[in-house]
């Protein structure tokens, strides 16, 4: 095969004509781009911060230090500011998260000073705290109301024998029994007891088969839901 280029004429000579192979050979692309190829899109790795560095947060604008983000090693934002990895700049040059900021300020302020947020925005700053993974801020969190309750609550309920097996059948039954007395909610007392021996999950009994017997002079059993 004969390969034309627009400058050069292809002469007849049959040494100066390109095989095939040949022309395949200077034609293929090359396996990864080039630095020429690869343009202006990226900077090369690592990336260098400033000192002070202004951040846009899902729209909202923040300026802090950059030791204040990278207090904590093991942390997302100083995983992400350690110049190992690229992240992207708005037009006005900040450094772009893709993160609603509504909560970002909390997360800052414990950065710089341990301050924590007030308790209505407890669970929220909470959320925020987990997604960055930093962990001596939820340990923070954990120990304040309503976190605190909650945690209590879950270690109360993790001792209860059976309650997330059956959680789903104890919500079905508080839904009927509200809907036949045409209320807003109903409310369900959960037996919890003690026995002897422990059973295998194989001998857990249905909700809708216990039956107690209230005492031996009351001869009305009480159907357990």
């Amino acid at each position: 095969m004969v390969v034309v280029t627009g400058q050069n004429k292809v002469s007849g000579n049959p040494d100066d004509a390109m095989s095939s192979s040949d022309a395949e050979d200077d034609f293929q692309e090359p396996a990864t781009p080039t630095a020429t190829q690869a343009g202006q899109a990226l900077p090369l790795l690592p990336q260098q911060f400033p000192e002070v560095v202004p951040l846009n947060v899902g729209g909202m604008y923040f300026t802090t230090r950059l030791s204040t983000l990278r207090r904590y090693e093991d942390t997302m934002l100083a995983a992400m500011f350690s110049g190992r990895h690229y992240i992207p700049t708005d037009a006005e040059g900040r450094y772009f998260i893709d993160r609603d900021g509504t909560y970002f300020g909390d997360i800052l302020n414990f950065l710089r000073s341990g301050d924590l947020p007030p308790r209505e925005r407890v669970r929220s700053v909470y959320k925020e705290a987990q997604y960055f993974s930093i962990g001596p801020l939820l340990d923070n969190l954990e120990d304040i109301q309503p976190l605190k309750g909650e945690k209590v609550r879950q270690a109360f309920l993790g001792l209860m024998p059976y309650y997330k097996d059956h959680l789903e059948r104890i919500i079905e039954i508080a839904k009927l029994r509200a809907m036949q007395r045409k209320a807003r909610f109903a409310k369900l007392k959960v037996c919890v007891f003690k026995e002897e021996m422990p059973i295998t999950p194989y001998e857990c009994p249905h909700f809708n088969s216990l039956r107690f017997e209230r005492s031996e002079s009351e001869t009305k059993l009480f159907e357990h839901h």
